[in-house]
Parts: C-alpha cells; structure tokens; sequence
C-alpha cells in the first residue's frame, strides 16, 4: 500500500509540473491602455494616443508612460502631459494625478483628480473643478505639440510676463 501510495504521489507531482509548464508557457498579455481604461470607466480621450505604457500597482497606484511630452487641444483648452504621468486610478476617478496641466489664460496649471459620472467628465484643477459632456472624450487626441517642443511649452513659468507695451496703459 506504502507502494501505491507513493506511485499516486509521483503521478499526481508529474500532473502538477505539467500543469505549471504549460501554465507558464502560455504567454500574458497585459491590457492595453485603452482597454485598462474602459476597465475603471475612464473614457480613451483622456489620455493621447502616445500613452503606451503602464505599471499598475494591487492598490491602485499607478504610472503611465508616454511616447515623448505631448501638449493637445481639448474643449478649448491647451493640456500637457510630461513622458510619465502618475496618480491612483479607481473605477470613474484617477486622484493625486501628477505630470497633466492645463494652460489657463496665460499660465499652465496642474490637474490634480478627473472624475467620471452621470455623462460627465470632471477635472479637478486645485480646489476648482470642470464639468465636460463625456462624449468629447470618445477618441484619444493627437498631440498638437510634441517632443522637446511640447516639454518647453507645458514648462513655461505658471505665470508668463506680457510684453512691456501691452502691460501699460495706453495713455494719452
């Protein structure tokens, strides 16, 4: 019986190592950044079609990977994005979003949360939020700026000097 048992044991290891070679022959395919978005309920139009890369933590931290800087043009606004962008991603929400910017009037300013509910998007820029229809994000933007060009647009001072003349006024 001692026999028979260890011929079980051997078959059932033999069993398991085939298993696991099989298993670990298999290749893995992460999701896409696309498909991880529409995973949290995040529309693609959030992101430029450059975001390629990503590592995504069990607690929801990630980091995302762009191709190069890219600056887009979205709903009027100018946004820029550095080659990583970081934050926490839950389903609808991504929080302590860091290395996204908006340009404001004449100063470009971080975007720190973007939530996503009832139809709506809405960004979170400090303490003041923005509301846009979801539909306007259905297809990731094309970088308008990119490269080095897009790196030294979005890190212009938060605040830019106007030209000498259009500060003053006119007097007559």
């Amino acid at each position: 019986m001692a026999m028979a048992a260890a011929a079980s044991v051997s078959a059932l290891l033999l069993l398991l190592g085939l298993a696991a070679s099989t298993w670990a022959a298999e290749p893995y395919y992460p999701p896409t950044v696309p498909e991880l978005m529409e995973k949290f309920g995040l529309p693609p139009g959030l992101l430029p079609e450059t975001a390629r890369r990503y590592l995504l933590q069990s607690d929801g931290t990630f980091q995302l990977f762009l191709d190069d800087g890219c600056v887009v043009e979205a709903g009027g606004y100018r946004i820029g994005y550095d080659i990583k962008v970081s934050g926490k991603v839950v389903p609808g929400a991504v929080t302590g979003l860091g290395g996204v910017r908006v340009r404001v009037l004449f100063a470009w300013v971080p975007i720190t949360a973007v939530e996503v509910a009832g139809g709506e998007v809405t960004v979170h820029v400090g303490p003041l939020t923005k509301s846009f229809p979801v539909v306007g994000f259905k297809s990731s933007p094309r970088c308008i700026i990119a490269g080095a060009a897009a790196a030294v647009d979005a890190s212009l001072p938060l605040v830019e000097s106007a030209p000498v003349d259009a500060a003053l006024p006119l007097v007559e």
